[in-house]
């Protein structure tokens, strides 16, 4: 409830976009790719099955939740980190609720309704291909986890062994996604939509937990994608950048609402992780 009491999603009032605002403040916008931006990524998912009996149990282990994923990371446990799970359990839902209405409003076909050739080597969920659940589920849990352990990206900051946990935090989200694709069950667009999605999402939960951080009305922009349908959307590639690119804006706003019940939740997990890191 305190999370959900003020989300409100609808269709942009310009273009085929969907939103999700808090009160009058945007959290994030998606646009629908064209079916031809779709049709063209049909390569890269046939591509990309190559990689199945390499990934096939660890695609499985994957479907829902990634708890073991992330705990081999940090070293979350239900005996040490409670909180930290309830927490991330919250996180889950609430981008289970959102995802689920953008996916219903977006109606965009799964690859196996594109190509037979594409045989999904798990059951095709029954809802829209964009976008990418997992991806969005995934990227918001990193936001969350780095904002709960102070890990900061700024090397003069935190030492190097942590940069190294931020890193496998967010490879680990990506090769999450990328199990998606290689399965057969998405487009990589989906992939990119559900990362920037899930990081506002993140943004937005954190914001509700403590004081200080602003909506940053992220949008993705389904015409800048559709001029260039064989992106892979590599995280990792420089020349990939989101940043700059033709399918994705970002614009301040004004700061989120904190949540006194949602802070006092955040406090008894961070307090988890005091004394954690040597």
């Amino acid at each position: 409830g305190e999370l959900m009491q003020r989300i409100k999603l609808h269709k942009a009032p310009v273009g085929k976009g969907f939103q999700v605002l808090s009160g009058q403040s945007l959290i994030a916008e998606i646009g629908r790719p064209k079916q031809a931006t779709f049709a063209a990524q049909i390569p890269l998912v046939l591509n990309w099955a190559e990689l199945r009996n390499e990934r096939a149990t660890e695609i499985i282990a994957q479907i829902d939740p990634q708890y073991a994923f992330w705990s081999s990371i940090i070293y979350m446990h239900p005996d040490r980190t409670r909180r930290t799970f309830e927490l991330v359990n919250m996180v889950l839902q609430f981008c289970v609720y959102v995802e689920m209405r953008f996916k219903h409003a977006l109606a965009c076909y799964r690859p196996v309704e594109y190509n037979a050739e594409v045989q999904p080597m798990l059951t095709t969920p029954g809802h829209g291909t964009f976008p990418m659940g997992h991806a969005t589920q995934g990227y918001a849990v990193v936001h969350v986890l780095k904002a709960l352990m102070n890990l900061d990206p700024n090397p003069q900051v935190m030492p190097a062994k942590y940069q190294t946990v931020i890193d496998q935090l967010e490879r680990q989200a990506a090769r999450i996604a990328t199990n998606r694709v290689i399965a057969g069950l998405h487009f990589p667009v989906d992939s990119m939509a559900g990362r920037m999605l899930g990081v506002a999402l993140g943004e937005y939960f954190v914001g509700r937990c403590k004081s200080g951080y602003k909506f940053m009305r992220r949008k993705f922009l389904a015409a800048g994608i559709d001029g260039a349908p064989t992106t892979d959307f590599n995280p990792f590639s420089a020349a990939q950048d989101i940043h700059g690119s033709t399918f994705y804006a970002e614009n301040a706003g004004p700061n989120i609402a904190k949540s006194d019940l949602l802070e006092y939740l955040w406090d008894a997990a961070q307090q988890e992780w005091a004394n954690n890191f040597p």
